[in-house]
């Protein structure tokens, strides 16, 4: 179930345009006597093309990388309708936030 907040953008620094977006995959494992245990994670690097660098890398867990992936949809949706409509605006754009996603400390 998806939960409504309101969040304000106040960034400390100046938003940066990405370009390009690298995307990998991490996986580490650890063998004991009897057991194998596998750990995986999803890398993203944000590209500025005109400098060509990474301006910006994010580890993410497989749990978050479906969230950001069905968000990501979501809004892209939401989007397209909004980008194909001839009506201004009615409303700020609306910050979503899933459930199934919690702090784990």
């Amino acid at each position: 179930m998806d939960k409504k907040i309101k969040i304000q953008f106040k960034a400390t620094s100046n938003p940066l345009f990405a370009d390009e977006v690298i995307v990998g995959t991490m996986v580490k494992a650890v063998k004991t006597r009897e057991e194998l245990k596998k750990d995986g994670y999803i890398r993203l690097g944000f590209v500025d093309m005109t400098k060509r660098q990474v301006f910006s890398e994010i580890v993410l867990s497989p749990l978050t990388a479906k969230a950001l992936i069905k968000i990501l949809d979501e809004n892209l949706k939401k989007l397209d309708i909004e980008l194909k409509s001839k009506e201004l605006p009615k409303q700020p754009i609306e910050t979503k936030k899933t459930t199934e996603l919690t702090y784990i400390g």
